[in-house]
């Protein structure tokens, strides 16, 4: 067996201890989805446990429908307000974005230490401006960051982005 001569940004115990942020956002998000009356089926396949996962394409977590209207999004948490994402991925979102013809959502909860919830909100991938970062993030991947006056992640928020742009 071929040894590999690199060390990873993180470890198996970094990159899967990251999802746990991820899984209560996406916990909190399909349950407002629910309550909003927003159909959703899954899209991207959940790789955490994989043994080999190689930079690739991202995928959005799901494709929500309201009324006809569909729509990608992807589920991210994080532990302070910081409108920030990795960039190979938003490009990625762009790509399916446009090979989909529907909008993508990105949708931002933020929880305590406790891991309560206190803020949410959601950027629109090619609506809201963003700019890249000159610092990469913790686990050496060149990230963005949206402006800091995203929308809340409302029902009426969203439903009002979505069909207007």
């Amino acid at each position: 067996m071929k040894t590999l001569d690199f060390k990873p940004a993180k470890t198996k115990d970094d990159f899967r201890k990251n999802y746990k942020l991820h899984d209560l956002a996406e916990y909190h998000g399909k349950n407002l989805l629910l309550q909003w009356g927003i159909d959703f089926k899954e899209f991207g396949k959940d790789r955490r446990n994989e043994k080999v996962w190689e930079k690739g394409k991202d995928k959005p977590d799901i494709i929500g429908n309201y009324l006809g209207v569909e729509f990608l999004i992807d589920w991210k948490g994080k532990r302070k307000p910081g409108w920030w994402v990795n960039k190979r991925a938003v490009k990625s979102y762009q790509d399916w974005s446009k090979k989909l013809d529907m909008k993508m959502v990105i949708c931002y909860f933020v929880f305590d230490e406790k891991n309560a919830l206190q803020e949410r909100r959601f950027a629109l991938v090619n609506f809201h401006k963003y700019k890249e970062l000159s610092n990469k993030a913790w686990d050496k991947n060149d990230v963005i960051a949206f402006e800091k006056d995203l929308p809340k992640f409302t029902k009426l928020n969203l439903v009002c982005l979505l069909k207007e742009n």
